[in-house]
């Protein structure tokens, strides 16, 4: 920091208090009130300018000459800075004016009341609607890697021990970490999260304190933790409670799943998949996107949070699908429901920020309008409940329908007696309390009401003794009460009238009765505005105390959105309820991919079948041409089984689901530059993650596997990986691949392997995608044809023809030989008859020539000069 001077140098008061705060934030920047301004000053000052496009200034000179760098921002206008600052990566300190400064003299005492971070951050502006915002410390020690991970803004946290690296990328990948805290890390994990997640904070992490986990998580979540979970998760909350010196963190759930009771998705799966956002990076053409239909933010995170997490767990997969049920047969609870989910706030966060005192009137009404919408929501149901059938699916389905026992009526009672109906974003702008709500606000009121009306009276008396009939009296900040008179009255000014500003148009005037009348209203405003910020503050922390109450309701009705989300998608959509069970069978028919089915007109989209059984044929060898929809069917075959898990319906006529315990996918290419990874190394890299991680109950999507090395050590390649997945593995595989030699693993491994192919027909030099799977293996390729498609020029297209009807009449050849296997054992290709490549370029130029284009002469032309092509040979 640019500091004043040396040690010695005299210093204001205020840059003393600013040096203070900044002793104890020294990595933050110090947003320090003064006034109605938020300044920043030294380096922050220079920091912040540049962040956010400020006016850099300065303020005075230090002892030796030197300017004192200065910005600032205005302070009703400061979420918005914020905002901007911590999506950048900082830490911003919030030092506050602690006192009005109109009620003191001297030095206005300000202290830091809480730092905002990337992974701590509350305000509406600062974090995202419709997800979760997570800070994650990740230790390594001699037994492996932990992740503590905590939501502040609802109260809760994760705790997952992993073996290596790749799971923990996968979780810090599902949880989409905006702070990472690290310790014990290698430089190479740390580049690679870095790259992983470019828009983290990524920090070393800090130590933490045991009694510090023990006042902020209940008991009986401690003890369900190993040391080293514990451990991470007291530093995770140490760094949030310092954030927070003026209040208590509290942490009411902490998640250990077991992986038993999951289906587990890692990095790759999660991005191949498309799942939280498409390959391009966007939200919109993910699967959250196109399932995303809730009515409220909480209920918009809790789907988010299914999606990446999907059960393994059949009974608790039925129970869900059970509640969807119902809401899918009755469409007219099901539109109550919404309806009544529509008044629905974000309460999980709304009780965070009322146990932290930072939540606005407004806010505190809005957790008001949520308690009565719970309630509507809870007699619905009741109502529900109480016809003859309903009552019964109601009862016995999961707990996402049924209301639980405490919905805070008294709270709400409390809340609907205290405050008004409109209530401010700001405390400080009164209007809070109800009429009638305290005895001491209705006295002073009528107090201020009453002073109004004298104030009236003295004006009309004051215009009737002076006979100037223009005099009125008015008020100003800066002169309080006053009363004008135009200089074309001014000779009938009374005598007690005395002088308090010259204005453009005539004087200002004051008297002894307004004097003691403006005593008495100012005063009165004054009481009544500390009366109605003690008697909110009050309420607030009344809401903050019922946080373990209104958090059970918060989830209740997240889980009632998503719910009620997912029976509209399966009403609008034509999703049918998936047949989840133990066994190993996949088997869909007529399933459709529902991102793309949705991007396309209805009706347009190809449904497929797909039957994987892994007991017996377990694995699709698919071939065919790009662009033909093997990637699709693959994808989607994946997608229905997240689906099913998660505890949706299908976009499918018919769906089995033997359970999956992880899906792996091997799709596309990419280099990883930063990680020093070409495209072939990644894809090597996955590939061996899935092949170590993969069970009887895994699902596997391999696409194109081997194609970024040679071709044949590509072909081995893909072929070791099949076979090892075949017999020892002997799980549940989509393959997808241009090595038409692999189709010979359906003779090899009878039985256990099919071939299909994607259909497709070739019409007048035009290649037709069928976007179907049909039995067998694919003849060709049709890469000649789909180049053309996508604009190759012609000459470049006619050129391809040539050579690739030169290479498939070697490679016929070659195949006539009785001994020949796979083309990866060949012996050396025969020489080529020497007239082969000049047949086909005459051939690929003919099927290129447009006849409606080409004159009598040209074509006379074209036949001479391809005669004596094939002549020359």
């Amino acid at each position: 920091m640019t500091r004043a001077g040396g040690d010695g140098e005299k210093r204001s008061p205020a840059m003393q208090q600013f040096f203070r705060a900044k002793e104890q934030y020294p990595d933050a920047l110090l947003f320090f009130r003064m006034g109605d301004f938020y300044e920043l000053f030294h380096d922050d000052a220079i920091v912040a300018a540049k962040a956010l496009d400020l006016a850099l200034t300065s303020r005075q000179k230090t002892a030796d000459g030197q300017d004192i760098p200065m910005a600032g921002v205005p302070h009703h206008a400061a979420a918005g800075y914020l905002a901007r600052l911590v999506d950048k990566g900082f830490r911003v300190a919030i030092c506050e004016q602690m006192v009005d400064p109109a009620t003191v003299k001297g030095l206005v005492p300000r202290e830091v009341v809480r730092v905002v971070t990337p992974g701590l951050a509350l305000d509406p502006d600062t974090v995202a609607e419709r997800a979760d915002n997570w800070l994650a410390v990740v230790v390594r020690d001699a037994e492996g890697v932990v992740v503590a991970a905590i939501e502040l803004s609802r109260s809760a946290a994760r705790v997952t021990e992993l073996r290596d690296d790749v799971e923990l990328i996968a979780e810090l990948t599902r949880v989409e970490a905006r702070e990472i805290l690290i310790d014990g890390i290698s430089e190479a994990t740390q580049a690679a999260i870095r790259v992983s997640f470019p828009r983290a904070r990524v920090a070393p992490a800090p130590s933490g304190r045991l009694e510090a986990i023990e006042d902020a998580v209940p008991s009986e979540r401690l003890s369900e933790l190993a040391p080293r979970g514990r451990d991470a998760l007291a530093r995770a909350i140490g760094y949030a409670q310092a954030a927070h010196p003026q209040a208590r963190v509290h942490i009411e759930t902490v998640d250990r799943t077991e992986p038993s009771t999951t289906l587990t998705l890692d990095e790759p799966a999660i991005r191949n998949l498309e799942l939280l956002r498409s390959l391009g990076g966007e939200r919109e053409g993910s699967l959250v996107s196109c399932l995303d239909e809730t009515r409220s933010a909480m209920g918009a995170r809790l789907l988010r949070r299914r999606i990446v997490r999907p059960l393994a767990d059949v009974a608790a997969i039925r129970r869900r699908l059970d509640d969807v049920q119902q809401l899918v047969e009755d469409a007219t609870l099901r539109g109550e429901v919404r309806q009544a989910l529509d008044r629905v706030a974000d309460l999980e966060r709304l009780v965070t920020r009322a146990e932290l005192g930072l939540a606005s009137p407004r806010e505190v009404g809005a957790v008001r309008r949520t308690l009565g919408a719970a309630a509507a929501l809870a007699s619905a149901l009741n109502e529900a409940a109480s016809h003859q059938g309903v009552g019964a699916s109601v009862e016995v389905r999961g707990a996402s329908i049924r209301p639980p026992a405490d919905l805070a009526h008294e709270l709400f009672v409390e809340l609907e007696r205290v405050l008004e109906d409109e209530l401010p974003q700001v405390a400080s702008q009164g209007g809070i309390v109800r009429a009638g709500a305290d005895v001491r606000v209705d006295e002073v009121r009528a107090l201020a009401s009453r002073s109004r009306d004298v104030l009236l009276a003295l004006e009309e008396k004051e215009r009737t003794a002076s006979g100037i009939p223009s005099l009125k009296i008015g008020y100003t900040r800066v002169f309080g009460y006053y009363v004008e008179v135009t200089r074309a009255n001014l000779k009938n000014v009374p005598k007690h009238f005395r002088r308090k500003q010259t204005v453009a148009n005539g004087e200002r005037y004051t008297t002894e009765e307004l004097d003691e009348l403006e005593h008495a209203i100012v005063g009165a405003e004054d009481r009544l505005k500390a009366l109605e910020i003690e008697i909110f503050e009050r309420t607030r922390e009344r809401v903050g105390r019922a946080a373990p109450a209104l958090r059970r309701i918060a989830a209740w009705l997240a889980e009632l959105d998503v719910t009620s989300c997912l029976a509209e998608v399966a009403s609008s959509r034509g999703y049918v309820r998936p047949d989840v069970d133990d066994g190993t069978v996949l088997e869909l028919e007529a399933s459709r991919h529902p991102v793309v089915e949705r991007a396309l007109p209805p009706g347009d989209f190809v449904p497929n079948d797909v039957r994987l059984d892994a007991q017996g044929e377990r694995m699709w060898v698919i071939t065919g041409p790009n662009m033909a929809g093997k990637s699709t069917v693959m994808r989607q075959a994946a997608l229905v089984v997240i689906l099913a898990q998660l505890g949706s319906y299908v976009p499918a006529h018919r769906a089995r689901v033997g359970v999956v315990d992880r899906i792996y996918t091997r799709v596309g290419a990419s280099d990883n530059l930063a990680r020093g990874q070409s495209t072939f190394m990644v894809e090597m890299a996955e590939t061996a993650a899935l092949v170590r991680g993969a069970t009887t109950r895994s699902l596997v999507i391999l696409d194109e596997v081997g194609r970024g090395t040679s071709t044949y050590d590509g072909l081995a390649i893909a072929r070791a990986v099949a076979e090892h997945l075949v017999d020892r593995v002997r799980c549940r595989a989509l393959f997808a691949t241009h090595y038409h030699e692999l189709c010979a693993l359906e003779e090899a491994r009878r039985g256990a392997v099919r071939n299909y192919n994607a259909a497709a027909r070739e019409h007048q030099g035009e290649v037709v995608f069928l976007h179907r799977l049909v039995a067998g293996g694919a003849n060709r390729s049709y890469g000649v044809a789909v180049a053309r498609l996508a604009g190759l020029p012609d000459e470049v297209v006619a050129r391809a023809r040539t050579l690739l009807a030169a290479l498939e009449a070697r490679s016929d050849a070659s195949q006539a030989e009785p001994t020949r296997q796979l083309g990866l054992f060949a012996a050396p290709d025969p020489a080529p008859d020497p007239r082969a490549e000049a047949r086909a370029q005459v051939l690929a130029e003919l099927e290129a020539l447009s006849l409606e284009r080409t004159t009598p002469l040209e074509a006379f032309s074209k036949l001479l000069a391809w005669a004596e092509a094939i002549r020359r040979g």
